[in-house]
């Protein structure tokens, strides 16, 4: 082989060094399917909040099942729920008479308490006054073995 035909994979070297380096980070965070463990305070009292219905479903075309996953906060705001591998998650808040809607986004979760970079979570529909304001500040994070994991 000569030389001439091996300058143009040299060339394209950083190139292909800085995508598989972009790849390799992303594949670093657990994605799609999993438990998740999801935290509801108060946003006034910033204290936990029990009872809070979740059912949490797919969004878009990765949706596949037709039951929603569900779960309920315990006496510490949380609650451990399966997601499957969908993504866009459509997240709905149910307690005394108050309902709230979330969007999360799957790939910005960190794993076990890890932070993450971009927030995963974004409300849809606030239960407070006009919908605009929510009446609970929620946090995410997906279970995992292992140690934190930033996203």
């Amino acid at each position: 082989m000569s030389s001439s035909n091996l300058r143009l994979p040299r060339a394209l070297l950083p190139a292909f060094l800085a995508i598989a380096s972009f790849l390799g980070a992303c594949a670093g965070v657990p994605k799609g399917e999993g438990t998740y463990l999801i935290t509801v305070l108060s946003t006034e009292s910033g204290k936990p909040v029990e009872g809070v219905e979740i059912v949490a479903t797919g969004t878009g075309g990765r949706m596949r099942s037709d039951k929603p996953a569900m779960a309920t906060t315990d006496d510490d705001g949380t609650a451990t729920i399966l997601f499957g591998n969908w993504g866009a998650v459509d997240l709905q808040l149910y307690a005394s008479n108050a309902t709230e809607r979330w969007m999360v986004s799957q790939d910005r979760i960190a794993v076990n308490g890890g932070k993450s970079t971009v927030n995963p979570l974004r409300l849809i529909l606030g239960a407070g006054r006009n919908g605009g304001n929510a009446l609970y500040t929620l946090s995410i994070t997906r279970v995992e073995k292992g140690g934190r994991v930033d996203n």
